[in-house]
């Protein structure tokens, strides 16, 4: 990955996702070359944070944001503050707004369909803890981009206190009409007071809240193959069994995408 372009950002907005995460909203000069395709990544760095070698301290960040947020001269990276073992992790979420942050990239291969590729006839977007954040990055572009596909989000966490960009995601049940939101927790219930829940299993609408893991409620949720294009982003195992659950469901090798972290 060496030998890439180094962007000075600037920390603009700094929004508080859930107690441990926060998105880090990240100001291009005008007229920055930098581009990217929503799924992809790219390297963060700090002037002068150095590590015991002298060397900058870089750790790869899935972009959160839409490759059309660009437009608006920003992108942002949702990063989980680790705690102990966190190096830099700790040291961004130290940061203030006027700071500066160093990007490069982009890379990887886990991208969006393109808009002007013939389009599936749905997305179904399933994620484990902050693996949601390259796949929100997704639906932003899909909505921005205006595309009439229906979206399906399968969305695993543990806590409650875990669910990250919950008010956007809960947003689009009621202001997109071909949005089905599935939110799971692994440990804990759902409350009654969580706006719009209703029913045992917390359904309301196209919005289902249920217990347990995203995998193992996967049969209950799929029950068909159809001509849609999968992705998939979290824990190595939660990706694995993921990933073959849709292939052994009967959908095409090249339907199904993703990353792990």
């Amino acid at each position: 990955m060496a030998g890439r372009e180094v962007f000075k950002t600037t920390l603009t907005e700094i929004i508080q996702e859930t107690p441990r995460v926060r998105t880090f909203r990240l100001a291009l000069p005008s007229g920055s070359p930098f581009s990217f395709k929503a799924g992809q990544f790219v390297m963060a760095s700090i002037p002068d944070f150095l590590n015991q070698k002298g060397r900058p301290v870089r750790r790869a960040y899935s972009v959160a944001s839409s490759p059309k947020d660009l437009e608006k001269g920003y992108l942002e990276l949702t990063i989980t503050r680790v705690g102990e073992g966190g190096f830099f992790s700790n040291k961004i979420h130290e940061a203030r707004p006027g700071d500066t942050i160093l990007i490069d990239g982009p890379y990887g291969a886990f991208v969006l369909q393109g808009q002007n590729e013939p389009q599936p006839s749905r997305y179904v977007f399933v994620a484990s803890g902050s693996g949601i954040a390259p796949l929100r990055g997704m639906i932003r572009t899909i909505l921005l981009e205006g595309r009439n596909v229906p979206i399906e989000l399968l969305y695993g966490f543990r806590h409650r206190s875990d669910y990250i960009y919950e008010r956007e995601l809960s947003g689009y049940v009621g202001t997109v009409p071909d949005f089905t939101l599935v939110t799971s927790l692994s440990q804990g219930t759902f409350s009654t007071l969580d706006d719009g829940a209703s029913g045992k299993d917390g359904s309301f609408g196209r919005w289902k809240r249920l217990v347990g893991r995203i995998t193992t409620l996967l049969p209950d949720l799929v029950h068909e193959v159809s001509d849609a294009k999968v992705y998939i982003c979290g824990p190595p195992e939660m990706v694995a069994q993921t990933d073959s659950f849709f292939r052994e469901t009967g959908f095409p090798e090249g339907s199904v995408h993703k990353e792990q972290w």
